[in-house]
């Protein structure tokens, strides 16, 4: 996800974006099906499918 995003893959990173992503996961924005697999939530429009 890091690398995704333009950034290094070290562990700083990845683990401030896995903070950031479970954060999202307890807002509802996100879900974890598996761990460390981040997905957008039911309901939640994706790009270029919000209004």
């Amino acid at each position: 996800m890091a690398s995704c995003f333009g950034l290094e893959a070290v562990p700083a990173k990845v683990e401030a974006l896995r903070s950031k992503a479970k954060r999202l996961v307890a807002r509802g924005w996100l879900a974890e099906p598996a761990p460390g697999r981040f997905t957008l939530a039911k309901g939640v429009a994706g790009p270029g499918g919000g209004s």
